[in-house]
């Protein structure tokens, strides 16, 4: 019997159920917890912990997560890291007896197109540089991978452009190409991770709607090559790529789905895209009608009072001046209004901000000052009602392009000593555009936050340690982290709060 999910655009095969729930699955379990017992996890610092254990108060962990693409020599390398981050951010400070929520950043899937023979290539320019991008601005290097996944995914384009015409046309096709890839590792890593800790997990990659075909043909275009026992793949339905967040939770729902949807709850489809996005050739998700109203639909954690509101990076920032009642009638626009308007009142904005993070924003020459109207606003703003915001970011370099940022988790309306963003002390003339001076200064609002690579200081400083992390030389790294806190309804306004996770 075949099955179709509703929303998530995924024709499945019923699995037969065994001893476990589905065999599958614990079949996958049983294999990686013994190939990951003996791995050894790299440092990820101290985490910041704003605890307030009421009952049913919902423990978030926002994971600042380092990538590393040029190390994804396998799909193996890609879970390894993840459960490294469960293992050493995540499970020492899960609460009992309470939901638990792990929010990655997005595209975090985006690392596994480099991953086996397919991105071999793809992995040595990362390594070794691009001699003909040699004193050229980004995003040349970058360009220059992609094109060598492209070459490494040939045979899946191939195919793939036969049923989708216009895919050749776009620079971002390996994202449509690596469907399977997509699927099997990171889809499937986070299911497992999700039941194997009972906890829910967020997190986001750019892929195309996909179904599993046993079809001869699409199975040796679109399957790995070093996989020759692989009978069946996961093949994308759409020519297109959107860039979606999942969540999937700490247990099975679907009990005759493959083992990547088992337990997954939700997709949410980015809506509006960044530039460098609509110039991959990305789509977006829909803009109005009851289509956009149910990507945009809350999600409500049992037992918690949380209701999840999605906002990918550029929607957290769209307001908008909506007419009564025409909230959710353009979300491209108004985005945040018609998360407040149903009724999500913890916003979880999933980010790979790429750019260095001292770096501009417009015509705004400081960009986490202006950062200040996402995540900050959100649980600021007196014409929403939003409570918390979940804040986690990608850090690290792809090829020139860096990806940066502190991760943050804040609470309306708390009281008490307040902190900041580097280098948002204080307005500073000359750089910051006067609409952002409220954003200026220590914030209460604060829970919990991600320290940068640098110490707070005067933005020159800082700016030339953005520069060095953006080139990847001098002595200071990127921060993988995490910053943990508990969310409880009704608000507790006089907790403790800006507490700083450690390097």
């Amino acid at each position: 019997m075949r099955q179709t999910l509703p929303g998530l655009g995924a024709t499945l095969p019923r699995v037969r159920r065994g001893g476990c729930i589905v065999a599958v699955l614990c079949a996958l379990l049983a294999v990686a917890a013994n190939a990951h017992a003996a791995s050894v996890c790299g440092h990820f610092g101290r985490p910041a912990v704003a605890s307030d254990a009421r009952p049913h108060a919902l423990r978030v962990f926002a994971i600042q997560f380092r990538q590393a693409p040029a190390s994804m020599t396998s799909a193996d390398s890609f879970k390894r890291a993840i459960d490294c981050a469960m293992r050493t951010e995540v499970a020492p400070h899960l609460a009992r007896g309470r939901a638990n929520l792990v929010v990655f950043d997005e595209d975090i899937g985006l690392e596994t197109l480099a991953a086996g023979s397919r991105g071999a290539r793809a992995r040595a320019l990362l390594r070794q540089g691009v001699p003909s991008c040699s004193g050229q601005a980004s995003p040349c290097t970058t360009l220059a991978t992609l094109s060598a996944i492209d070459q490494g995914y040939g045979r899946a384009l191939a195919y793939l452009g036969d049923r989708f015409p216009k895919l050749n046309e776009q620079l971002g096709r390996a994202f449509v190409a690596a469907t399977d890839q997509f699927v099997r590792t990171f889809m499937t890593t986070m299911a497992v991770e999700a039941l194997r800790y009972r906890v829910y997990v967020v997190a986001s990659n750019t892929q195309a709607p996909f179904a599993l075909t046993r079809n001869p043909g699409a199975v040796a275009a679109l399957r790995d090559p070093a996989d020759k026992h692989v009978h069946a793949v996961y093949a994308p339905t759409q020519g297109l790529a959107y860039d979606q967040t999942f969540i999937w939770g700490p247990r099975i729902v679907h009990h005759h789905a493959a083992p990547p949807l088992a337990n997954l709850l939700r997709v949410n489809r980015k809506v509006p895209l960044t530039g460098f996005e609509l110039a991959l050739g990305f789509a977006q998700g829909p803009a109005g009608g009851p289509a956009a109203a149910a990507n945009l639909r809350p999600v409500a954690i049992p037992g918690t009072g949380a209701r999840l509101g999605f906002a990918t990076s550029l929607p957290a920032f769209e307001y908008g001046s909506p007419a009564l009642g025409h909230e959710c009638s353009d979300v491209s626009v108004t985005y945040m209004r018609c998360l407040d308007k149903l009724g999500a009142n913890v916003v979880i904005q999933a980010d790979a901000n790429d750019g260095p993070w001292s770096g501009t924003d417009g015509m705004e020459l400081w960009q986490p000052l202006s950062w200040m109207g996402s995540a900050y606003r959100a649980v600021t703003d007196l014409s929403v009602h939003f409570a918390y915001a979940v804040n986690p970011f990608m850090v690290g370099n792809l090829a020139d392009t860096p990806f940066d940022g502190q991760t943050a988790i804040l609470e309306r309306g708390r009281r008490g000593a307040g902190c900041h963003y580097v280098g948002n002390g204080a307005l500073v003339a000359g750089d910051d555009l006067p609409q952002f001076a409220s954003y200026a200064g220590s914030k209460s609002q604060f829970l919990a936050l991600a320290p940068w690579a640098a110490p707070d200081g005067p933005r020159p400083a800082l700016r030339s340690v953005g520069a060095s992390l953006a080139a990847g030389t001098g002595p200071r790294r990127y921060v993988q982290t995490a910053v943990i806190a508990d969310l409880p309804f009704p608000l507790d306004r006089n907790r403790p709060g800006c507490l700083v996770a450690g390097r």
